[in-house]
Parts: C-alpha cells; structure tokens; sequence
C-alpha cells in the first residue's frame, strides 16, 4: 500500500487552524437557523444528553441544537480520526466520489477537504437525523469537495435503498449501532469483491464497537474482499497533539456557556480502523497530475507509517 505523508509541524497548525474555523463557522449558522425557527437551546442540558455515549445509548441526534453541542465537543476528534485513517491509506489513489454512511455533523467531508485532494470529489451523505444534516450543511468551508445530505440510514442501505454503484470510496463513520444485526441484507448490498476491484471502503469505530468491526470485517474476507486494520496509535503524531488551541470554538463554547475547552485529540480516543481493498485498481491515480501548492507539502518525502505489510491482514 503506498501511503499519503503526514503534514509537518507548520503544515499540521495551519490545518487545525482551518478546522477551527470551518467548525466554528458552521456552529454559528447552524445558530442563526435555530433562531429563525425561534428555537432556544439550554447547552448545558443537551451536554448532559450526550452523556448517554459513556453507556454505549445513543441520545436523541434529532433534538434542536443537539447536533451543535456535538459539533464543538467531539467534531474536531471525529474530523482528525477519519483524516489520519485517509491520510495513512489513500497514496496514490484519490476518489472521485464518496458515499458517507451516518454522515453526521460533516465530519468526513471536512477530513476531505483538509486533504486537500489534487482533484475535487463529490461525497453524498446519508444521515438518519434530520438535525445532524442541517448542521452539515451549515459548512461553508468546502474547496476541494462538494458535499449533499439526504435522510436515511445504514438500514436503508442494508435494504438495497440507496445504490452503492456510482461510489468508489465507502466511509462508515461511527455510525454502526451497537445493536446493529443486518448483516446479511448489508452484504447482500455491497456484494463479492470480484468486480468492484476499484471500490475501497473505510470503517471507522470507538473501542467500544470493536465487535461490530470484527463482525464486518469477517463477513468482507468471505466475499473475498482484502482487509487490513489498525488504530489510531498508528497515526502521525504530529496529529495527534491536544495542546493546539481552537479560539474560535472555543468563543462559541463560551457565548453557549459550555464547561471544558474543546480540543482536537486527548487520551487517545481508541478508534479503530477497518480498511476493505487497501490497494484498490483504478487508472484514475494522481502519479502525473499537479499538484497545487497547498497540496504539495502534505505529500513531501517525510517518514512514512507502517506499510501494508505491517497492517494486520486476514
């Protein structure tokens, strides 16, 4: 697997910088639509819902402002996850359209754009809350990938609902029920590797659903489909810091009353990555394309993380 470089330390701030913003920025549209509809959030008390994760329960996503309190608690984490697991697999590879299972407050498409792909993708999300969409959409940061949302769920993708054809990457980002038993309808939907050799598909869960990851990752070996797996101590370390600061959330924490500051990556958050088809075959690869000059540093010569052969193979 030829593996993306990590940013340097410069390189990483200016970054997390542009993650604080587009967040902050997106909390506080999200605010303006919840004054438009005279809605009046106690953040405090929808803090206390998000408690419910510790238990391993889902709160209610779709209480007004729930996805906000979210938003400026555990985005950044969630948007540093998925961006350490794209930037460790993607290499030469980049996709051109994305399909975002559970997309949640838009922390896939932010992880993209930050990539700064040397082309622009297009990624679709399906959320089952209607509140979570309306905070993804609130971005307005979106250079390098243009992003939608429509209402649905993983159900309705185990059922053959959405089409997962026109896709050439899957991300299922946290967003498999600790619950979840459809396995059959969902494999049923994503099919035998043979043929979809082109088609690469990223998991992305806490610890805590790490029998859920399992699960699926036995099911993909016996359509046939190559896996490897790892975890977030595998990441850069340059992003994993936690002393970086986020002014401008943390201004809108402070406006909402929150406790705490928000922060990008502490303790470590334990996530855990399955990756189906870790060498994809697609002509469409980045080795004569041009890169811009944001994008160039990211892929400079630096020391590289642990090659495929070192990811734990089924």
């Amino acid at each position: 697997m030829l593996l993306r470089q990590e940013p340097n330390e410069h390189e990483w701030r200016r970054l997390h910088e542009r993650l604080d913003t587009a967040v902050a920025e997106s909390a506080r549209v999200y605010l303006q639509k919840l004054a438009v509809r005279h809605v009046h959030i106690r953040a405090q008390e929808l803090s206390d819902e998000l408690r419910e994760l510790r238990f391993g329960r889902e709160p209610d996503y779709d209480l007004p402002g729930l996805p906000l309190v979210y938003a400026l608690k555990y985005m950044p984490r969630r948007v540093v996850s998925v961006f350490g697991s794209l930037l460790s697999l993607l290499g030469d590879w980049y996709p051109r359209s994305v399909l975002d299972i559970g997309s949640g407050t838009g922390a896939t498409a932010l992880a993209l754009d930050l990539l700064n792909l040397p082309r622009h993708a297009g990624l679709m999300g399906i959320e089952p809350n209607q509140e979570m969409i309306q905070f993804a959409e609130s971005s307005r940061y979106r250079h390098r990938v243009s992003s939608r949302y429509m209402q649905g769920s993983i159900g309705d993708l185990a059922q053959g609902n959405i089409s997962l054809k026109p896709f050439d990457l899957l991300v299922f980002s946290a967003c498999l029920p600790y619950n979840f038993d459809d396995w059959d309808l969902l494999m049923a939907v994503i099919g035998e590797y043979q043929g979809q050799e082109s088609k690469r598909i990223l998991v992305v869960e806490p610890d805590a659903k790490n029998d859920l990851l399992i699960s699926f990752r036995r099911r993909l070996t016996a359509r046939g489909w190559p896996t490897a797996a790892f975890c977030c101590h595998d990441l850069p370390d340059v992003i994993k810091q936690d002393d970086l600061p986020l002014p401008e959330m943390t201004d809108v924490c402070q406006r909402l009353g929150l406790d705490g500051l928000p922060r990008t990556w502490w303790n470590p958050p334990d996530d855990k990555f399955l990756v189906a088809n870790p060498e994809p075959t697609s002509s469409w690869r980045g080795e004569n394309v041009p890169l811009s000059r944001t994008a160039a540093p990211i892929i400079a010569a630096c020391p590289k993380l642990p090659s495929a052969a070192a990811m734990p193979l089924i």
